[in-house]
């Protein structure tokens, strides 16, 4: 009776071994396969926040970005930021007057080692987008602000950058990135803007969700 026993454990255990091995074998058929060399495809959205110098001045940064992964290790979709500076008086127009748009645009993203708890990625948007100057007057009758935008801009952009990404899940990262912005001439009059306004750094976080 003992040997009967063991060895329908042992058969048990051979037969979980071999349905383990072809549920495998028919979920690698299944996944597709890439000209990157992987053999899945996965997808992520993505928002985050940063500190930004506009016209050397304080800014802030909020952006979005969804596309597909390749493999594992390569990202490709569209993205998108808005920016705005803090204010600066400007004598003609005896006003306060902020930098504010936004751009869009794809990109690209290699991830490195994207299978370890940490690791790094390399994003590079290319797009165009529009910058305004909107100045701040207060209403003496009622102490309240008036905006009006004084002069417009479109450029045309291309922003490398560099993440330090930690897997918290399977579905869930969370990144610190620093990036360089590198734009067309920013085209308005010197007092509002000069033509290099937008080509600095941002520095900021950033959460992504999805299939890695």
């Amino acid at each position: 009776m003992k040997k009967v026993f063991v060895l329908a454990v042992i058969l048990a255990f051979i037969g979980s071994a071999y349905a383990q091995e072809e549920d495998s074998k028919h979920r690698n058929s299944d996944e597709f396969k890439t000209i990157f060399g992987g053999k899945t495809i996965g997808g992520y959205g993505g928002i985050g926040v940063g500190y930004t110098l506009i016209e050397d001045r304080p800014g802030v940064s909020f952006d979005a970005r969804g596309g597909v992964i390749l493999g594992h290790s390569f990202a490709l979709g569209i993205g998108g930021a808005g920016f705005v500076n803090s204010s600066e008086y400007v004598l003609a127009d005896n006003a306060d007057v902020s930098l504010a748009g936004g751009y869009g645009g794809i990109f690209g993203e290699f991830i490195l080692f994207p299978k370890s708890q940490v690791h790094v990625s390399f994003p590079v948007l290319a797009g165009i987008g529009a910058i305004a100057a909107t100045s701040m007057i207060e209403n003496a009758s009622n102490y309240e602000y008036q905006s009006s935008v004084e002069q417009t801009s479109v450029f045309m952009i291309v922003e490398p950058a560099i993440e330090l990404e930690f897997n918290f899940t399977r579905f869930f990262r969370m990144a610190g990135y620093f990036s360089y912005r590198f734009t067309t001439d920013v085209e308005m009059d010197d007092i509002y803007a000069s033509p290099d306004a937008l080509i600095n750094y941002s520095v900021g976080v950033r959460v992504k969700f999805g299939k890695f």
